[in-house]
């Protein structure tokens, strides 16, 4: 018996040191990557692939290099492949990168209707932004917004960090780009949402006495932080907050959007969306919708 503990202790500690090793090959196939040496990295990736025999994190990463390459053929069929091993993710939530990633591709070669298909395979697992017959949560938070306001939804809705907030902010755009507007609406809701809540949960850390009063305090607080700011960069919540306006405004909501737009203006971190409010403000309109390539292909 003592042996044979010894034996399978020997057996996972070489396991775990094959792991590591697989990883180590990952990880240098991702530096190459960073190093735009897409030949290395995509050797690194194949060896660490050989090695493990299921590695859907190097299978994605090799759909990147392909993707990089402009071989988009060769990326989909990686990025498919990565998703079908998906239970063999590392982190579970990797799967819905590959979506991401594959809803990139359909974008770039502008199969508006396939990546709009990715996308909204993401937002169907997203249980705050699901309907059912008991839960009415987004058509509460549509209503209240009309209503009352984005600050009232606000300080009512609070939901953690979400994998499907950039999946929420891409089909915003898209459907305010392609006149549907009260869709637009409720998915720049939710993206505006999480990431006001990720910024209230940051300044609660450094306050316990914080408390979300308004968008605007939030956004004078944004100003004054450099970690914030990189946040909103990164889930875009300005272009969020200005196609949310748009987007109430073509659904005949005129004041919601010029309070909106008025507040977007008065801020520097807001970027190329201060200047685009400043202008909403003083001529309100509707961006021209996506071309004829915005119509459903591919199916």
């Amino acid at each position: 018996m003592i042996a044979f503990a010894i034996l399978s202790m020997a057996w996972s500690v070489s396991g775990q040191d094959r792991q590591s090793q697989n990883w180590l090959l990952f990880e240098q196939g991702n530096a190459s990557m960073s190093m735009k040496e897409f030949g290395k990295a995509l050797q690194y990736y194949k060896d660490a692939i050989s090695a493990a025999g299921i590695f859907p994190e190097a299978e994605m990463a090799i759909g990147d290099v392909y993707f990089e390459e402009g071989e988009f053929d060769l990326a989909l069929a990686q990025y498919q492949k990565a998703y079908n091993q998906r239970k063999g993710f590392y982190i579970f939530e990797s799967q819905y990168d590959v979506l991401y990633k594959i809803a990139r591709l359909y974008e770039s070669q502008e199969l508006y209707k396939l990546m709009e298909d990715r996308l909204n395979s993401i937002v169907g697992d997203d249980k705050h932004f699901a309907e059912t017959i008991t839960s009415r949560l987004r058509s509460q938070i549509e209503k209240n917004y009309l209503d009352k306001g984005l600050d009232h939804v606000l300080q009512l809705y609070r939901f953690d960090a979400s994998f499907a907030v950039k999946a929420h902010s891409k089909l915003g755009w898209f459907y305010y780009r392609t006149g549907r507007f009260s869709q637009s609406m409720s998915h720049l809701l939710y993206s505006v949402i999480y990431a006001v809540s990720e910024i209230n949960a940051y300044l609660r850390e450094r306050d316990i006495n914080y408390e979300f009063t308004s968008l605007q305090y939030v956004l004078a607080a944004v100003e004054k932080s450099s970690d914030l700011q990189s946040f909103i960069g990164e889930v875009e919540l300005y272009k969020d907050l200005y196609y949310l306006a748009g987007a109430t405004f073509a659904d005949g909501y005129p004041q919601h959007a010029l309070d909106l737009w008025g507040l977007i203006s008065r801020f520097t971190s807001a970027g190329t969306y201060q200047d685009l409010s400043r202008r909403q403000v003083m001529n309100p309109h509707i961006e021209p919708l996506l071309g004829s390539s915005a119509k459903p292909r591919g199916e």
